[in-house]
């Protein structure tokens, strides 16, 4: 009965962290959809009408070019941050379960699941499975360990120390990321060249030492909290 009114999430990460997460319901999902809908079928009428001058081998280049934006739009746009142009425009994004970034194989796994939530017609079973779990999910959801959440309601409990976020240029596990998280939590209570020198640990990866590493460290874990100042 509160589905809709207040369902909001609330997940412990092991390291203490506390994140926050609102689920994006049907409505909002429909109208992120039709927007990506609507870009995609734009692109296509233009390829359309490129290739209708060059007969069947134009007809056939357009079915290639109709199976790799219908499968690759997607993949691709949500492999690098999680938000498709029309999740983009309504500030939602696709997290894993805990609340952390998603990784190619959960975007290409709740992807790959969009027939079986297509069917019959019209998203018809993902629309149903949908409206029954208070967290949205699909059935790609469901098997790739994801959810779409509101990117503005996503909070975690850090203190700030700079206001840049920084996207990491290198692949971290789950473990890691939740030390570099842990890391910034408890840098109000250590002094700024404790916090150089354990952030300097990391100064290959980083590319930087001392405080410039421990700078670096922060904006990388605020990326991973989601956090919006």
């Amino acid at each position: 009965m509160t589905q809709g009114l207040n369902n909001s999430i609330n997940n412990a990460l092991p390291e203490g962290v506390s994140i926050t997460l609102t689920p994006a319901g049907i409505s909002i999902r429909t109208k992120a959809y039709l927007f990506d809908f609507l870009i995609r079928a734009l692109v296509m009428l233009v390829f359309g009408f490129v290739f209708s001058f060059m007969g069947k081998a134009g007809q056939g280049i357009l079915l290639v070019l109709y199976f790799i934006i219908s499968w690759g739009y997607y993949i691709v746009f949500e492999s690098l941050n999680g938000q498709t142009p029309g999740k983009k425009r309504y500030k939602l994004q696709v997290v894993q379960d805990n609340g952390l970034p998603c990784k190619l194989p959960n975007i290409v796994l709740r992807n790959l699941l969009r027939p079986a939530d297509s069917f019959p017609f019209a998203y018809f079973v993902g629309l149903i499975v949908m409206a029954l779990n208070n967290k949205y999910k699909r059935l790609g959801d469901w098997a790739a360990g994801t959810m779409v959440v509101y990117l503005e309601d996503k909070k975690v409990n850090l203190v700030s120390q700079t206001k840049d976020i920084l996207p990491p240029k290198f692949d971290l596990s789950t473990e890691e990321q939740l030390a570099i998280i842990q890391f910034f939590e408890r840098s109000e209570e250590l002094s700024q060249a404790r916090q150089a020198e354990l952030a300097s640990i990391l100064s290959a990866v980083l590319k930087a030492e001392g405080s410039e590493a421990s700078d670096k460290l922060k904006a990388i874990a605020r990326f991973y909290a989601g956090q919006e100042i």
